[in-house]
């Protein structure tokens, strides 16, 4: 019993927090707060989140992205843009109105060229009043390769 005690406490040890599995590493992470949008009238609000990284997918089929997100009003969208040499801007990821208000987790083909990436939040107030407070925002952002 005692040689099996030890056994399992020194398999407890080998995990690499980088290394999610046999086939996905963490490439790129960015805890807490990303970004967030707030108004405070009836007019729309966009923000552009570059991410701090130019990312290079070679090796990599598919990405998986993680984030939370969370707003307040009734018009809303959130969205992953790539930017490379060949396209200015290419949509990878977007989710709107009620689709806005949840743990995101998706999966991605992996951009063969040299990638930028932005997190683009807008908030268009539907209904608003005076001194009404409405926001957007993005927490726990988390890229995945997967070979």
């Amino acid at each position: 019993m005692l040689v099996s005690m030890v056994f399992l406490y020194s398999s407890c040890g080998d995990e690499n927090p980088f290394n999610t599995g046999s086939n996905e590493t963490l490439l790129y992470e960015e805890p807490g707060l990303v970004d967030s949008v707030v108004v405070t009238g009836c007019y729309d609000q966009t923000s552009y989140h570059f991410l701090n990284d130019t990312f290079h997918f070679n090796g990599y089929s598919k990405l998986r992205v993680e984030f939370e997100s969370l707003s307040s009003s009734d018009r809303s969208r959130i969205s992953l843009v790539s930017y490379n040499a060949a396209v200015t801007n290419q949509i990878l990821y977007t989710k709107n109105n009620e689709e806005v208000n949840m743990l995101h987790s998706f999966e991605i083909s992996a951009p063969a060229d040299t990638t930028w990436l932005e997190l683009r939040l807008f908030l268009s107030p539907r209904v608003c009043g005076e001194n009404d407070y409405r926001y957007l925002r993005a927490r726990d952002l988390k890229i995945y390769g997967i070979k």
